[in-house]
């Protein structure tokens, strides 16, 4: 089997909206950290097998979902992507949990890229 998706994102200019809708819609425990721009909801949800997942506080930026992929070498897959015609939209940057990246396909979708 191929590299799994390990974490989506929600984003929207009002990230706090956002996290309330989808709270009382599924009943989602979200975890909100951060203030002004740096908003981020992490959604936590303790069933097995469950997708990791967040809200994103993106008050310039647009309504978007990205998944994120774990891969074992992220600039390997980073230059694999763009020699097959994405776009870096974030260079790969550390977090100090994870290294992530995203890119943007060839038809505008962006796709979030992990190494653990």
């Amino acid at each position: 089997m191929g590299n799994p998706i390990v974490h989506i994102e929600l984003a929207g200019q009002d990230g706090p909206a956002l996290e309330t809708f989808y709270s009382e819609l599924f009943g989602w425990d979200i975890d909100h950290q951060g203030e002004g721009d740096m908003q981020y909801g992490f959604i936590k949800d303790g069933s097995a097998g469950a997708i990791g997942g967040g809200v994103r506080h993106e008050p310039n930026g647009k309504a978007e979902v990205v998944f994120y992929v774990e891969v074992d070498d992220l600039k390997k897959a980073v230059d694999q992507a763009h020699s097959l015609g994405a776009t870096v939209r974030i260079a790969p940057i550390e977090t100090g949990e994870v290294t992530f990246a995203m890119i943007i396909d060839p038809q505008g979708n962006p796709v979030g890229l992990i190494q653990k």
